[in-house]
């Protein structure tokens, strides 16, 4: 299955949690334990995010972390450009060094298609949408249940009583 490295998926859960209205930066721990991202892990993807461009680090007092412009004006292909670097996708879908236009491997073609598709989608598709989508995803859960409730494991189906012919 072709999907986005683990890494690129960190940068946009810890980019998603930079869009809150109360704070203007973020600390580092606090980005981590808001995306799940390993403090350590996350240090190094927040020097590539500035890298970019796409995040401001201030340290020392009254510092952290914070957006280089509105979610709205981030798209996913920059950060994903931003951590992976700009030949991501690679040129070949079955990694052949000696696949180019001239000598193209059977998938060559389809591939150019391909990837020009995932990359002009990944521009449409802004951090903003992302962060919409997780609000969305949590207010749900969160009307789902009381609050303070757990969801409980469901019961275990119930086996058919077998019952044995008894000797005459």
């Amino acid at each position: 299955m072709l999907s986005l490295s683990q890494t690129t998926g960190y940068a946009i859960k810890a980019l998603a949690c930079l869009n809150e209205p109360a704070c203007d930066c973020q600390q580092t721990a606090n980005i981590a334990e808001c995306s799940g991202v390993p403090r350590p892990y996350l240090s190094k993807i927040i020097q590539s995010l500035a890298r970019g461009g796409l995040v401001i680090a201030k340290r020392g007092i009254g510092g952290g972390i914070r957006l280089s412009r509105p979610p709205e004006q981030i798209s996913l292909l920059e950060i994903v450009e931003a951590v992976e670097g700009e030949e991501w996708l690679g040129d070949c879908l079955l990694g052949m060094d000696e696949c180019s236009n001239q000598v193209t491997c059977p998938t060559h073609d389809f591939w150019q298609r391909i990837s020009r598709e995932i990359r002009d989608e990944l521009g449409k598709t802004t951090l903003a949408s992302v962060i919409t989508f997780k609000q969305n995803r949590r207010c749900r859960t969160a009307k789902a249940l009381p609050a303070g409730a757990r969801r409980s494991k469901p019961a275990p189906a119930s086996r058919p009583v077998m019952k044995t012919p008894t000797p005459k």
